[in-house]
């Protein structure tokens, strides 16, 4: 008979056997799809597009990772250079319109196209809507965060479909796009044209769902809504907010990027459309 904690039962049977580990291989085979595949990454100098650039590259994917910040995406190029994939910095301006046609262009030129489109660049400034002097803080936001997500879209959609490639393009979104939180009593509130901007993104999802439709083409789109995350741009809010919003529970940049993958391995006839992620015990 087994004593008390050993792997027995009380009544001298053997304990049954532990379920073994199982891989799901439809979901190994649906990555695989990825491999040797492009990917442009916007924003991939910050934690969170960095974090992602990394995950498609060790998946590996050929990252085009457009930044204005060279430096930042050089150094994490330096760290994957034992990895499946590859990762190439092409700087751009997501604001500026030939800045974007240029980089698409290139990547055309050297890999053939674009098989899927991260669009995380993205900013919040300090203004309030109804401060002076504030109109230029209030189109850095809409340019980077709107009008830099579509002709980004615009040109990898034009990919895909010349090629006739089902692709992907992942909207990184906010929970700022969904709700206004209210903010503590007495402190600054937070910037209102940067949820603005996030509730754009929401409604233009959508639209661009029911444009791939209308093209026939076979691609998807997904918004993913994080909640928190360490490193992210809300790092550049007011001091006051810093002190509230730094006990607050985070995700990781990584767990975004999961979030990614998880999107991207879904079966041909499902759509992650929306993703909400949110740190445990968050309360906004």
């Amino acid at each position: 008979m087994a004593a008390n904690g050993s792997n027995g039962s009380s009544n001298g049977t053997a304990a049954p056997a532990a379920p073994p580990i199982t891989v799901r291989l439809d979901v190994v085979d649906r990555m695989k799809r990825w491999e040797g595949k492009v990917a442009v990454v916007t924003g991939a100098s910050g934690a969170i597009g960095g974090a992602i650039a990394k995950e498609l590259v060790k998946a590996g994917m050929i990252v085009c990772a457009l930044s204005r910040r060279r430096d930042k995406v050089e150094k994490l190029r330096a760290s994957l250079f034992d990895v499946a994939g590859n990762l190439n910095c092409v700087e751009c301006d997501i604001t500026e319109e030939e800045d974007v046609k240029h980089a698409f262009g290139w990547i055309e030129n050297t890999y053939g196209g674009v098989d899927m489109l991260v669009n995380n660049a993205g900013v919040i400034t300090k203004c309030l809507l109804t401060e002076k002097n504030n109109t230029r803080d209030l189109y850095t936001t809409m340019e980077t965060n709107i009008i830099g997500l579509c002709l980004c879209t615009r040109e990898a959609v034009k990919s895909m479909k010349a090629r006739d490639v089902k692709g992907h393009i992942i909207n990184v979104n906010s929970i700022f796009g969904h709700k206004v939180h209210q903010a503590v009593p007495g402190t600054r509130p937070l910037n209102g044209m940067y949820p603005a901007s996030k509730y754009a993104v929401t409604a233009i999802t959508e639209c661009i769902r029911q444009e791939l439709i209308y093209l026939d083409s076979g691609c998807k789109v997904t918004s993913i809504s994080p909640g928190l995350v360490e490193g992210d741009i809300l790092s550049t809010v007011s001091s006051n907010e810093n002190e509230i919003v730094k006990y607050m529970p985070k995700l990781k940049p990584e767990d975004v990027a999961e979030a990614v993958l998880y999107a991207i391995t879904t079966p041909d006839n499902v759509q992650i459309h929306e993703l909400v992620i949110k740190p445990m015990g968050e309360f906004l």
